[in-house]
């Protein structure tokens, strides 16, 4: 007999996107856009923060999202978190769950299992370090909980194969997504450089990102440096927030370069700092498939960003922005001086850049992508025999 696959398709799907927090970072920003989009195609869409809500859970609830948070505590789950977070997914009853990063997976994914579990896939954000014995076993364990996985980058993909914790069968790259801004928003989304104080023919430079160790921001500070040393009138936007804040303003000033440098702290949305860059760089040691370079190639903005992680799967050298090595000092320093010279070339690269996120990123083609993943877990699950057992 055939399935009635038309409830699936044509209902409202009941999604629970499962997070550690709604901090404002890549992943919680693709989960942002998978919410508007999701209560746009008339879905009930729920976010559920394992640790506490974060600064982006008031726009999420803004999409007409729900935000549950369950307070857990560092560490392992206790009995206790384990039971109440039960009793949210027995409330939420969700018709699919989405769990974004292993930690999510891994609570979600074995709390499931003492209930009617839901289909479930997961979205692998970034690469973890799974040599320890302990970490294999836990990525393990939560990645068997999942119907379907998907990975932002070949490399994070790879990184869990290599570790042998899911098979290829079962992994799906898909890229992240972005809203891709119209050329009004583009005009009047900006700051400007009177309002904070930058020189008029100055070139910016500028970064969005957690300041973070891995994101590596000293080495921008380092290469402006060199530039202004060289006579380059310039300026750095560093915009983010994060523990290593301290160190950078030292580093600045250590560097002469402190009025040169702005931080501008935590946005939740760095689209008018981005406007006013003339150069986007990343300069991590790691990164998955980072939102804040499509930001800025939606921007039309050129990039620099190291060959690392998922970056060389994005970026196509001299065509959509320039690559090199981590670390390499003298590289990212002639890779500015190049950009800052040509006019032209900058202007080819972020409208490569901004065509490439048109026809590939959108957050409106991501959404759709999951959405059919949604679906077709539904409809598999509707279709599979009912057991007669007790």
């Amino acid at each position: 007999m055939e399935t009635d696959t038309s409830i699936v398709t044509s209902s409202p799907i009941k999604v629970v996107h499962a997070v550690l927090s709604l901090d404002c970072g890549g992943l919680e920003r693709l989960v942002l856009h998978l919410c508007k989009e999701g209560v746009r195609a008339g879905d009930r869409v729920s976010v559920l923060c394992l640790d506490r809500a974060g600064d982006l859970a008031e726009e999420v609830l803004q999409t007409g999202a729900e935000v549950v948070s369950l307070e857990r505590r560092p560490g392992l789950m206790s009995l206790s978190e384990a039971m109440r977070l039960r009793k949210i997914l027995g409330s939420l009853n969700p018709d699919i769950i989405h769990s974004h990063q292993m930690g999510a997976a891994l609570y979600v994914g074995t709390t499931t299992l003492t209930m009617r579990r839901p289909p479930m896939i997961h979205t692998e954000h970034g690469n973890h370090d799974y040599h320890s014995l302990r970490q294999r076993l836990l990525g393990y364990v939560a990645f068997c909980t999942m119907d379907r996985i998907y990975c932002v980058s070949q490399d994070i993909a790879d990184n869990l194969t290599g570790h042998h914790l899911v098979s290829k069968a079962r992994l799906t790259v898909q890229a992240n997504g972005i809203p891709l801004p119209t050329d009004r928003e583009l005009r009047t989304n900006r700051l400007t450089r009177e309002q904070l104080g930058i020189d008029q023919q100055a070139t910016i430079f500028g970064t969005v990102g957690r300041l973070a160790g891995i994101k590596r921001q000293e080495r921008l500070l380092d290469a402006a440096a060199t530039l202004a040393g060289k006579g380059r009138n310039l300026h750095l936007i560093l915009v983010g927030e994060g523990e290593q804040r301290g160190m950078l303003e030292n580093r600045a000033a250590e560097l002469g370069i402190e009025h040169l440098v702005h931080f501008a702290g935590f946005q939740r949305d760095p689209a008018s700092y981005i406007s006013l860059l003339d150069i986007f760089i990343l300069t991590s040691d790691s990164e998955g498939m980072p939102m804040a370079l499509l930001e800025a190639w939606a921007a039309g903005k050129p990039v620099i960003v190291t060959a690392v992680g998922g970056l060389p799967e994005l970026v196509k050298e001299g065509e959509t922005g320039l690559l090199v090595p981590p670390g390499d000092h003298e590289r990212l320093v002639g890779a500015m001086e190049s950009l800052a010279g040509d006019a032209e070339y900058r202007r080819r690269l972020g409208n490569a850049g901004r065509s490439l996120v048109a026809k590939r990123y959108s957050a409106e083609r991501i959404a759709a992508t999951y959405r059919d993943a949604y679906v077709s877990l539904l409809q598999r699950r509707n279709a599979a025999p009912v057991s007669n057992g007790h």
